[in-house]
C-alpha cells in the first residue's frame, strides 16, 4: 500500500509540474478587484426613527481595505430593505475618492422603498466596477459577493453596514384577534382573546374562564415595551371551580419578561393569580397577533 501511495504520489507531483497555463485556454485571467471597507461616520445617525424619519442623515465613510491596492474604476453605494437582494437601490453613485464620507437621509429611503416602519432595517454595500468596466455586486442575485470569512480576516473588516430601525411601540398593533401560543395556567388553551386598545398606551383582554370577566388593562411604556398589569379583579369566580373567588391577575413592571414585542407581534406577561382564599402564583403566558 505505501508503494502505491507514493507512485500517485509522484505521479500527481510530474502532472503539475508538467502543467502550463498555455496549455489549458480555459484557465481565466484573474482581474485584482480591491476589498472595500464600510464603516458607520460618527458624525451620523446609527439607527433609524421611524416616527421621525424625516430628519434622519446617515453618514456612511467608503474606503478600501489596503490602500496600496489597485483602486476601482469607481464603487457606487447601494442599499437593499429587509434582506431583500431584488429591490437593490443606488444611494450615491460614482464614488472614485478613497475615502469619502456619504451621506443618506431618511426621506431619500422613503422615496427609494416607500414607507418605513418599525422593525425594518436596510443593509449598504458597494457595487464595484473595475478597470476593466467589470461590475462586481455587493448583493448578488445569486451566492455572496464575497468568500466565507473575508469579515473576519485583516481585523473584521465591514463590506456592508446593518441600519436598524427602533422598535417603536404602535398600539394598533395590540388590537384584534390574537391566538394563545402557551399559558403554564392553561386558562386560555385554545382561547383566541380579542385585544381592545384605550389609548396610546393601554389595552385590554378578558379571561375566558371566570365568570362576569371585567377587562384585564395592560400598560405599555413605549421607551422600554414593557407590558404591566396593576393587580385587578378580572372576575367573580372561576369556572372551573366556584369554591376561588374574585381571582385577580398582576403583572409586574420588576419582571422584564413583561414586555410587547411589536416585530413579532407577541404579548408576553407573567401573570401572579390570587384569589380570596390565596395565591396560585405566576404563570406564563405569551399571544401573539392572529
Amino acid at each position: 500500500m505505501k508503494k502505491i501511495i507514493t507512485y500517485s504520489i509522484l505521479a500527481a507531483i510530474t502532472l503539475l509540474s508538467a502543467c502550463r497555463k498555455e496549455d489549458n485556454p480555459n484557465v481565466p485571467t484573474l482581474q485584482r478587484v480591491p476589498v472595500p471597507s464600510l464603516k458607520k461616520d460618527a458624525s451620523g445617525a446609527g439607527t433609524i426613527i421611524p416616527s421621525t424619519i424625516a430628519s434622519f442623515v446617515g453618514k456612511v465613510n467608503v474606503d478600501v481595505l489596503f490602500k496600496t491596492d489597485i483602486l476601482p474604476k469607481k464603487m457606487d453605494l447601494v442599499v437593499i430593505k429587509n434582506g431583500n437582494k431584488a429591490t437593490v437601490k443606488v444611494l450615491k453613485s460614482d464614488i472614485t475618492v478613497f475615502p469619502s464620507v456619504v451621506s443618506f437621509t431618511g426621506p431619500e429611503l422613503t422615496a427609494l422603498f416607500g414607507t418605513i416602519v418599525t422593525c425594518d432595517f436596510f443593509e449598504l454595500g458597494v457595487n464595484i466596477t473595475a478597470k476593466d468596466g467589470t461590475v462586481y455586486e455587493a448583493f448578488p442575485a445569486v451566492g455572496n459577493a464575497y468568500g466565507a470569512g473575508v469579515a473576519g480576516q485583516f481585523g473584521g473588516v465591514t463590506t456592508t453596514l446593518i441600519y436598524s430601525t427602533k422598535v417603536e411601540f404602535d398600539p394598533t398593533v395590540y388590537m384584534g384577534t390574537f391566538v394563545t401560543v402557551s399559558d403554564e395556567f392553561e386558562d386560555f388553551l385554545g382561547y383566541e382573546p380579542v385585544l381592545t386598545s384605550i389609548d396610546a398606551t393601554h389595552f385590554s383582554f378578558i379571561s375566558p374562564a371566570v365568570t362576569n370577566p371585567l377587562p384585564i388593562i395592560v400598560t405599555v411604556d413605549p421607551n422600554t415595551l414593557s407590558a404591566t398589569i396593576a393587580n385587578q379583579k378580572i372576575g367573580d369566580k372561576f369556572t372551573w371551580s366556584a369554591a376561588y373567588t374574585n381571582p385577580k391577575a398582576s403583572a409586574l413592571a420588576s419582571n422584564p419578561l413583561n414586555k410587547v414585542s411589536p416585530c413579532d407581534k407577541t404579548l408576553t406577561l407573567i401573570l401572579n393569580y390570587t384569589v380570596d382564599q390565596g395565591s396560585f402564583g405566576a404563570y406564563k403566558l405569551v399571544l401573539k397577533k392572529k
